[in-house]
């Protein structure tokens, strides 16, 4: 008699074996989990390069909530429904400033105490990446598990396991390409006239080349290319520079599991007949298409993944002259104004309550007429969150705050609509309400034929609009910014001047608010006017907005261009 279990007893064990691991692997989870809870302890994954090599991305980062927060701490904190690791570089009153390593300057807001969820008390780069991950290896696992269960020999199921988990890691490093990766922060024309300027983090955790310049995990560089496609743009296409033990260890690290189940084969089974049956080939279907696909995974892995890391910059203008824009978001572009010159900002981008952040630093909070409705459909296509507002007809966003006959201001703002004869993009009303409003104007608004209006009233209504058959009410998202200074009334839509007039400085005189997406427009203009008043238009705005400001200054011409391509 044989002491060997027979097999269907060593599965059962086996499954039993994999059963008890992982309800003891979720009991060691939920105990961690609670144990942070009541220290106070939580755990992120760095996502942006702009803590550079101090927090690279792919770090992770264990914060602890303290009750005393100091200048240099690097702390992690919410804000416009945002979690940001930054370092505090400077306070006034009981808030604070904060900026990222990499980044050229302060950030835009002013940061309460309460929002901040903890110091990072540990940073280990690299360990983000597989927070990240786990729960797509979780997935992989149970994907892998289910596969090998159709056939229950022992030797298919290690080898589907065994490419399973193999294909599983490599297709999940594809997909956050934690060992290699770059990441373009900004460029600009060389100043000899030849070539580009392109800034460039390492956001990966092995080292790289760009051009002749190897940077490792978090490092940035200015890299001068002058290589061109065949438009005409300049190109710069990172590569892999790890060693070659470590470009082994990687390959092997990947492959290992694959390699193991090739070596995995039944052993020859004899019938009692004394003849070899007739293999099962269905091992074969399955695993060779796993095999297939492990190994090109890991050729693009290792070879190829950072060809998708490619850059090219274009630089065109009609008097072969070079320029730049300097902002690559519409939040850096007009916290860059700086609050001195700034009444209001607002990203009109976050969701779940009646308030605004006014993300200027002068706290003055916008609330909304109602609860907000956002979409993902956005002007600024690089911001984040991806979100901007609905204004349906019957929302607004209260600017707190009132100002004395203000004379030297710009409004700013994107917005989309469909529909002409709309209400007023940004205005300014004596009414803390729209309906109690009983002096009106400092308006940008649409008329029926779908132009844009900006409007003052210095005892008559005076405008200036985009030229007659310009359709804004297209569907598509606009920039417009009107502005009012001694130098007169300015409006430019789409970072170009459509309209301007030098002989009127100044609007009405009274104290007011100024109003988003609401407040009466009846007795104004149809388009470029003095002194008529052919248009009733509704009291709120249909459509939708997005980064929408307020500054006490008269933007330039080359600011209002800035801002627009900032969000392009």
């Amino acid at each position: 008699m044989s002491g060997d279990a027979p097999a269907p007893v060593l599965r059962a064990r086996a499954r039993h074996a994999l059963f008890t691991a992982a309800i003891a692997t979720a009991l060691v989870a939920v105990a961690i989990a609670a144990a942070f809870s009541v220290l106070g302890v939580r755990l992120f994954a760095i996502q942006t390069p702009s803590m550079g090599q101090t927090a690279p991305v792919g770090s992770l980062i264990v914060a602890h909530a303290q009750s005393r927060y100091d200048i240099g701490d690097i702390v992690t904190f919410t804000i416009d429904d945002r979690t940001i690791t930054h370092r505090l570089v400077g306070s006034s009153g009981s808030t604070f400033t904060t900026k990222g390593d990499l980044n050229g300057s302060p950030d835009g807001w002013s940061l309460s105490p309460d929002a901040i969820l903890g110091r990072a008390v540990a940073i280990a780069p690299g360990w983000g990446f597989a927070l990240t991950a786990a729960p797509w290896l979780l997935v992989g696992a149970i994907i892998t598990e289910a596969v090998s269960s159709l056939r229950r020999a022992q030797p298919w199921v290690w080898s589907v396991r065994l490419l399973g988990w193999s294909l599983s890691t490599t297709l999940i490093s594809l997909i956050l390409r934690p060992w290699f990766n770059v990441r373009l922060l900004d460029w600009r024309p060389a100043e000899s006239g030849d070539g580009v300027v392109m800034h460039v983090v390492n956001t990966g955790i092995l080292p790289l080349i760009a051009d002749t310049t190897r940077l490792g995990s978090g490092q940035d560089a200015a890299v001068l290319t002058t290589t061109r496609l065949a438009n005409g743009a300049y190109t710069l296409a990172p590569t892999p520079d790890p060693s070659w033990p470590v470009r082994l260890l990687l390959v092997a690290v990947c492959l290992l599991p694959f390699l193991v189940a090739l070596l995995v084969r039944p052993p020859d089974m004899l019938s009692t007949t004394g003849l070899r049956p007739r293999p099962d080939r269905r091992a074969g279907r399955v695993v060779l298409p796993l095999s297939a696909l492990t190994v090109l995974a890991v050729v693009v892995l290792v070879t190829v993944s950072t060809s998708m890391s490619a850059f090219a910059a274009s630089i065109r203008n009609g008097t072969d002259t070079a320029g730049t824009n300097p902002f690559f978001s519409c939040r850096l572009a007009e916290a860059a104004v700086g609050a001195p010159s700034t009444w209001a900002a607002f990203a009109l981008s976050g969701t779940g309550s009646l308030t605004e952040a006014d993300f200027s630093g002068n706290g003055r909070t916008g609330v909304f007429e109602k609860p907000r409705t956002t979409t993902s459909s956005v002007g600024c296509v690089r911001d984040t969150p991806k979100a901007s507002v609905t204004f349906d007809g019957s929302q607004c966003v209260y600017v707190a705050g009132s100002q004395r006959n203000p004379n030297t201001f710009s409004l700013e703002a994107w917005f989309q609509t469909s529909s002409t004869s709309n209400g007023r993009i940004i205005g300014f009303g004596d009414g803390a309400s729209w309906s109690s409003e009983g002096r009106w104007d400092r308006l940008v608004y649409l008329d029926a034929a779908g132009r844009v209006v900006f409007g003052v009233f210095p005892g008559t209504s005076v405008t200036v609009a985009s030229p007659a058959g310009s359709d804004y009410a297209d569907g598509a998202w606009h920039h417009v910014v009107a502005t009012l200074s001694s130098g007169g009334m300015a409006l430019y839509v789409d970072g170009e001047l459509v309209d301007s007039r030098t002989g009127y400085t100044t609007g009405q005189n009274y104290t007011g608010t100024w109003k988003i997406g609401c407040g009466r427009l009846t007795y104004w203009t149809n388009g470029r006017n003095i002194g008529v008043s052919d248009y009733n238009g509704p009291d709120h705005f249909t459509g939708r907005i997005q980064y929408a400001a307020i500054f006490t200054s008269a933007l330039t011409a080359a600011q209002v261009r800035a801002h627009y391509f900032a969000g392009r």
